[in-house]
């Protein structure tokens, strides 16, 4: 795990200098660095693609599903291929957000913020830098960013020029948005939200722009998060989140502990301001009660965190022929016992974080779906809901008893 290298052109010089040697988990192994600055310079010299207006709008909605007022639904693909960025592309996915949506707000009676996986999610962290194949191992698919999913080793190979695509790709999503009046001078009820992992640092960190407050935003997105592998306090990930401006979330696993959790409220939210963190608990349906300790901690410490159900990283498993999928039954199960133990332990679950495609895929088992090498498995990573199977997750989230709308 190397540091992340002090940075030359196209960085904000205060939050790199913050960031520069610090533990970097999860980067490419770059083969020639050297390449790197005129893509630093070429994302610092763009205009951002979301506005700090937009970004305060978005972290006043939060606090105040915070409060109760509304509730969230996060969707999109596992990793976001630059290619499927186009107008037609973001309609489906935006189609998708108001189908799930609706039936969030049909079961909860309050209204919802849309936000998607995309614009963005182009980088992924993976369990492993080699992947097998035969006759030997190649570098792991890191998403489009970074490398490509064939497996060569001439399309493995990290390559910088990779970085820019993204910011095209990323520009022509959120000009999409823009053009379906879903984006940018949207009507709350109306606009759809950008996300992703701030996981590539080499893409973030360019994007950091000052703003009119004296402080910095990361111009990447709307609302970016940390994953599981990613959000130890000491890391440059973290340090990054901590000096932004945005709404931030972060994922948080069964194994993390209460002095882990508590570490992180104190880093990213130290004012203890509403709407500014959001955890996305990640535990799996066997495990979802390994939650409440951590709820009670945060709770008794004051911090007014927003808690969100991810029912799909924990229960990922593997078919007799080693295609990984996730089963329906298991993701409902474990949004009904997050909402539970969320609501028994004095929290909130204010909504869903979904891997989902508008596709008709067969990735996740479940409504009449088994997945099977074939064209409706098309996971590059993580297999992911069809719309059939997010709309009948969704139908699970629902307010606690005795709760009011």
């Amino acid at each position: 795990m190397p540091p992340y290298p002090v940075p030359g052109a196209g960085h904000d010089p205060l939050i790199a200098s913050m960031v520069a040697g610090l533990p970097a988990r999860q980067q490419p192994r770059w083969p020639d660095r050297s390449l790197l600055p005129p893509v630093h310079d070429r994302l610092a010299r763009e205009s951002p693609l979301v506005s700090y207006a937009s970004v305060r709008e978005l972290h006043a909605l939060l606090a105040r599903a915070a409060e109760g007022d509304f509730c969230l639904i996060q969707a999109g693909d596992c990793v976001e291929l630059t290619t499927e960025c186009e107008p037609r592309d973001v309609a489906r996915k935006v189609e998708m957000l108001d189908v799930l949506g609706d039936v969030m707000r049909t079961g909860s009676g309050l209204p919802v913020v849309r936000v998607g996986r995309m614009a963005g999610q182009f980088a992924k962290p993976r369990s492993d830098d080699w992947e097998a194949v035969p006759g030997g191992r190649l570098p792991v698919f890191r998403g489009p960013v970074v490398n490509a999913p064939d497996a060569r080793e001439e399309d493995r190979t990290p390559d910088p020029s990779r970085v820019v695509t993204g910011l095209e790709a990323a520009r022509c999503a959120v000009s999409a948005l823009d053009g379906l009046g879903r984006g940018e001078g949207a009507a709350s009820d109306d606009r759809v939200w950008t996300s992703h992992e701030a996981l590539l640092l080499d893409y973030e960190l360019p994007q950091v722009r000052r703003h009119a407050d004296s402080g910095s935003y990361l111009a990447s997105t709307h609302w970016p998060w940390i994953g599981e592998r990613t959000r130890q306090t000491d890391s440059a990930h973290v340090r990054l989140m901590a000096e932004l401006d945005n709404p931030v979330a972060c994922k948080i696993g069964p194994e993390a502990t209460a002095d882990e959790v508590l570490d992180l409220c104190a880093v990213l939210d130290p004012h203890r301001t509403p709407g500014r963190l959001t955890l996305i608990a990640r535990f799996g349906a066997s495990r979802v009660a390994e939650l409440a300790p951590l709820v009670r901690a945060v709770r008794q410490a004051g911090h007014p965190v927003l808690w969100m159900c991810d029912p799909m990283h924990g229960n990922t498993v593997k078919t007799p022929d080693g295609l990984k999928t996730r089963r329906l039954d298991a993701i409902m199960s474990e949004i009904r016992q997050c909402v539970d133990v969320l609501a028994e332990n004095s929290g909130r679950c204010a909504g869903l974080h979904l891997e989902a495609s508008p596709d008709d895929i067969s990735e996740c088992e479940g409504a009449g779906r088994s997945p099977a090498r074939g064209p409706g498995y098309r996971s590059l990573c993580d297999p992911r809901l069809s719309l059939v199977q997010a709309v009948a997750a969704a139908a699970h989230w629902r307010l606690p008893v005795g709760a009011v709308a």
